[in-house]
């Protein structure tokens, strides 16, 4: 079991093509080594998610499914898995709908036997309605969708879920029904969602695209796209700078003792006479992967400027732990400056949520903070790092 949980673990955080493959070798040689272990259906499982990461061959992933499933028979997770995969490569449409039903029906079953059930339940929702997409039901697959947002927006049953983190599977899932939208040629309904995503939505990732394409079944063609973006951005930033302005604070910041992945120490000693920001993220936490890559514009945009990125990665200790902070590093911000800290560090700072990103100024003072992430981030950042560059 210590061999599989090795290879399993972190399943759900970032990784590299090369560490998938060795998880895969690592996980076949286990089944070698042990080929009538009792963990040999969650072993295929694990599997057949791995090798999705590095292949688009229909063949070996529906045999890997099937082998599976053979294995897990009735499970609610092989079906899971087997939908998602199918869902994701788009193959055996004739078995997708069928899959993702079957783990629907079995995470409403076992409700009472798992904690926090919902967050099973929304997910495999989800799973359904973009399986509903595949086989051209799209009206089950809205109506299972805006059934996702609500359940993220007002449910109960999620556990200790955080703020930014709930918003960004709501985001997530009005992205999906975008898609939806887009794929039904429902034009109106496409273009109203899209603007709104536009504006607000922290997930970043294809909105502009899918909002032209919006534009373009709404209007006919692409004319007067610029402007009506321009015209949007422009009153969104505005909006932005004035609420900002009015979150400006001052209070001591806590002393800063951290280590950069070579080792080398970092203490608020020299950072003095700098501005400084800071924000403090985890390999698990999704907004925080999102927010990197936002700060690493703010430092090219400031980049002749005497400020310093930090990015505080507060997961635990591990072994492997270095190498995974420099992968997100290299992945998504190569010009912050990433150091290994702590929760307790994160809690000095006021803060019991993350991302948490502030704005030191070059007299050790928090002038600016905010928790979660939002589409605001970049303009609002920005807006207040001039500022505290312009006070000194």
């Amino acid at each position: 079991m210590k061999r599989f949980r090795q290879f399993e673990q972190g399943y759900f955080s970032s990784k590299t093509a090369e560490q998938y493959w060795e998880g895969i070798l690592g996980l076949e040689q286990l089944l070698a080594d042990y080929p009538n272990t009792f963990l040999k259906g969650d072993i295929s499982i694990t599997l057949l998610n791995y090798y999705q990461q590095v292949t688009n061959d229909p063949h070996l992933l529906i045999e890997l499914s099937e082998e599976m499933l053979a294995l897990r028979m009735y499970s609610h997770s092989a079906y899971e898995a087997a939908a998602r995969v199918f869902v994701d490569k788009q193959v055996r449409s004739d078995k997708t709908l069928l899959y993702a039903q079957n783990a629907l029906k079995g995470a409403l079953q076992n409700q009472e036997k798992w904690e926090n059930y919902g967050k099973r339940e929304l997910r495999c929702r989800a799973l359904l309605a973009r399986a509903y997409q595949l086989v051209g039901q799209h009206d089950q697959a809205v109506a299972e969708m805006k059934t996702v947002i609500r359940g993220w927006q007002t449910r109960r049953d999620l556990g200790d879920l955080e703020l930014a983190s709930k918003q960004f599977k709501v985001d997530r899932a009005k992205v999906t029904l975008l898609r939806i939208y887009i794929d039904q040629k429902a034009w109106s309904q496409a273009y109203e969602l899209a603007s709104e995503l536009l504006l607000t939505s922290v997930v970043r990732r294809d909105v502009a695209e899918l909002w032209s394409q919006a534009y373009v079944g709404k209007f006919g063609s692409g004319a007067g796209m610029s402007k009506a973006y321009a015209s949007s951005k422009a009153e969104w930033d505005e909006k932005i700078i004035q609420r900002v302005e009015n979150e400006r604070i001052s209070r001591p910041a806590p002393t800063l003792a951290v280590q950069k992945l070579d080792g080398e120490k970092i203490t608020s000693a020299d950072l003095q006479g700098r501005a400084v920001v800071v924000t403090f993220w985890a390999g698990w936490c999704s907004p925080c992967i999102e927010e990197l890559p936002y700060l690493q514009k703010l430092k090219e945009q400031f980049y002749e400027q005497n400020v310093e990125f930090l990015a505080v990665n507060i997961d635990r200790d591990s072994s492997g732990r270095r190498d995974r902070v420099a992968n997100f590093r290299y992945q998504s911000a190569p010009d912050l400056t990433f150091v290994l800290g702590d929760s307790e560090m994160r809690e000095a700072f006021g803060s019991n949520e993350i991302p948490y990103t502030c704005i030191i100024d070059q007299d050790g003072q928090i002038r600016y903070e905010r928790k979660g992430l939002g589409t605001d981030f970049s303009t609002a950042m920005a807006h207040q790092l001039q500022w505290v560059l312009a006070e000194n």
